[in-house]
């Protein structure tokens, strides 16, 4: 709840910068923005997916399961990593 709540202050901060400075909104929210989007994205990282019935356990486990992909297969998003034996066999053949 906790996280949930500073996602909701970042996301009031950002709407409140872009209500008080019309029209250069975009210009001096930017901070404000790129602050809420990361704290949106951490929040999914961690939280989503999890369902509605979710509890510290399965969160944990989560986050442990992401943390071994990334160790073998580097960070999500960023496609396998290869290993280096793989590139030199592939070139041969």
């Amino acid at each position: 709840m906790v996280d949930n709540e500073i996602l909701s202050i970042l996301r009031q901060r950002f709407e409140d910068c872009v209500l008080y400075e019309q029209p250069d909104h975009e210009r001096k929210c930017r901070s404000l923005l790129d602050t809420y989007e990361k704290a949106a994205e951490n929040w999914f990282i961690k939280y989503g997916d999890l369902g509605g019935y979710a509890n510290a356990k399965t969160a944990y486990m989560k986050q442990k399961h992401r943390m071994i992909w990334e160790r073998r297969h580097g960070p999500v998003g960023t496609g396998m990593k290869q290993v280096a034996g793989e590139d030199e066999a592939a070139s041969e053949h």
